[in-house]
């Protein structure tokens, strides 16, 4: 891989402390970075400093070739601030209205061609510097969003993972002299459009070093012209300062037949590998190892001795911290698992042994990096699957069975699209990072009791409570919170003060619990609790399950009593 770096465009824009005399005459040095900068996988479209302008455009094939270096050197140099613009002529004739094109009034090469870049400024309105802005038939047909905080127009790679393809970099923005605006784009995707529109990219350039704010103009001076295959360009050197303007045109390295090809090759499922996973072959009433890829499993349809295509694959617990740990990336529903824009799981589940289990013809839909993280998880099953898992995927019957987090999510999706003062909506996005933990690791369910916590009890406003309290006659205490102040107003809605203990009392016991495992309690409180859930209830998983169900309960109870009807 070979990225842009910034240190290599700044080495042409910035003034050294040693030989600036050398520096200064050497601006033909500069048209060396061009000449790198073609072959880098992420290569510069735009730059604008004190001593350097690149502007990257795209004529057609046809244009420039072969190339006139004399037209391309033209005066009618095309310039970031030129746009789309509706004209208007008047003269002997009459009166007459057209849309031009940015690049109408440029050299013949340009005709046809696409603007990359466009500067405006805002006359008058806005004091900031002019925003860079991008083709949008380049940014729409690579698929690409602008992404704020990464300056960068990206898109998902093959993991899920964001990818900047295009990349907006400015130094001392708004600066006189010191400043660097530059645009980057991946070079397989610049290859990929251009191909495709029939295109090449040509540099108009311009690298002046003068000492600015000092400078006297050129005068008589030294200048020569250059021309190498899809490079010309013009320069001259004159005392402390010298220039190189020329062009330069960089073809693309693919074809459209290419492309189609690269395509065939990604759809062609004979050259996918395939892992292989310990499973249970019901089929034939074993325990064998088998290539979750095609030709090595059967369907009921078929007459054949290898195993069923849903026969079950056993894994550790752990294997769902990788997509539990980056919530933003990975999207776990009840029973599936998405990685955005990548791969989908149909369907897992936990067995009452505590082992994740899936069928190893749905592992064959996971890239073949995902499939080796889940077989290094796998192991030979401990048990059934489990019963819900068998009711919906063999018996065809709906899962109608209570199960708590399930409900209480249900629960709070409704009060969420409600307008209660005191309810504050906790939407989707916190709703799916709530989840029953999968291993019996201490952090794995302290996290969890914290994201429970914050789901439910942080749902609630303590001020509202409080006015509303107020309002039924009850006497609070300037320290109490949300949850003490809640049970205040059960009281003033008619139940008695014991009662209202017991019905708060589960989310206050959730709401201790954070504090002691995801808060500053001593090391010695974070072991007795942990302590307490497994002896109490034999794993974590069934202690938060329990605390889910009591949680429930009491929610369902405080909105009976408050009188809220949920549609």
């Amino acid at each position: 891989m070979h990225p842009f770096k910034l240190a290599d465009l700044k080495a042409l824009t910035v003034l050294p402390n040693e030989d600036s005399g050398a520096w200064l005459r050497g601006a033909e040095e500069s048209v060396k970075f061009l000449k790198a900068n073609a072959w880098k996988d992420e290569i510069v479209i735009y730059a604008s400093a004190s001593c350097v302008l690149i502007h990257g455009l795209l004529a057609l094939g046809e244009n420039v070739t072969p190339p006139d270096g004399e037209d391309l050197q033209s005066r009618n140099m095309p310039m970031p601030d030129d746009s789309w613009a509706i004209q208007r002529v008047w003269g002997s004739d009459g009166y007459d209205m057209y849309l031009e094109p940015p690049l109408s009034n440029s050299s013949k090469a340009f005709v046809g061609g696409e603007k990359l870049i466009y500067r405006r400024s805002f006359d008058g309105v806005s004091d900031s510097p002019s925003p860079i802005e991008l083709s949008q038939k380049l940014v729409h047909s690579l698929d690409l969003y602008l992404v704020p905080e990464r300056n960068a127009y990206c898109r998902l790679d093959a993991r899920g993972d964001i990818e900047d393809v295009i990349k907006i970099t400015q130094v001392n923005k708004g600066s006189t002299w010191g400043y660097i605006d530059v645009v980057t784009i991946l070079r397989k995707d610049l290859d990929k459009f251009m191909a495709l529109s029939n295109t090449c990219l040509v540099y108009r350039f311009d690298f002046t070093r003068v000492r600015w704010g000092a400078f006297g103009g050129w005068g008589d001076h030294e200048r020569y012209n250059r021309e190498e295959g899809d490079l010309f360009y013009h320069g001259g050197v004159s005392g402390d300062g010298s220039y190189a303007n020329g062009a330069m045109i960089v073809r693309p390295q693919v074809t459209t037949d290419d492309l189609i090809q690269a395509l065939k090759d990604e759809e062609d499922s004979s050259s996918k590998q395939y892992a292989t996973f310990k499973i249970q072959d019901w089929k034939n009433n074993a325990l064998v190892e088998a290539s979750c890829g095609p030709g090595h499993l059967s369907n009921y349809f078929q007459k054949s001795d290898l195993p069923f295509e849903l026969s079950p694959a056993f894994f550790r617990p752990d294997v769902l911290h990788l997509f539990k740990a980056n919530a933003e990336k990975y999207t776990l529903e009840n029973r599936s698992i998405t990685c955005r824009g990548a791969w989908h799981l149909k369907t897992y589940d936990i067995n009452e042994a505590g082992q994740v289990h899936t069928y190893v013809g749905y592992l064959a839909d996971l890239p073949y990096e995902v499939q080796l993280y889940w077989q290094s998880f796998n192991e030979w099953p401990r048990g059934p699957i489990s019963s819900r898992a068998f009711q919906t995927d063999f018996e065809g019957r709906w899962d109608t069975g209570y199960d708590p987090l399930t409900a209480l999510k249900h629960t709070i999706h409704k009060l969420d699209k409600t307008s209660y003062p005191w309810w504050t909506p906790r939407g989707e996005k916190i709703a799916a990072v709530v989840l029953y933990p999968a291993s019996d690791s201490p952090q794995e369910w302290a996290d969890e009791i914290l994201k429970l916590d914050q789901f439910l009890v942080e749902g609630f406003l303590a001020k509202p409570l409080k006015v509303q309290a107020e309002n039924l006659g009850r006497t609070l205490e300037p320290s109490w919170g949300s949850l003490r102040v809640l049970q205040e107003v059960l009281v003033g809605l008619g139940q008695s003060q014991e009662d209202a203990k017991i019905i708060v009392a589960p989310m206050q016991k959730l709401h201790a619990l954070r504090t002691t495992v995801k808060g500053h309690a001593s090391v010695e409180k974070k072991k007795a609790a942990e302590v307490e859930a497994r002896t109490e209830y034999g794993t974590f998983r069934a202690h938060f399950k329990s605390l889910t169900t009591e949680c429930e309960k009491s929610l369902n109870a405080i909105l009976n009593i408050f009188g809220v009807e949920l549609s």
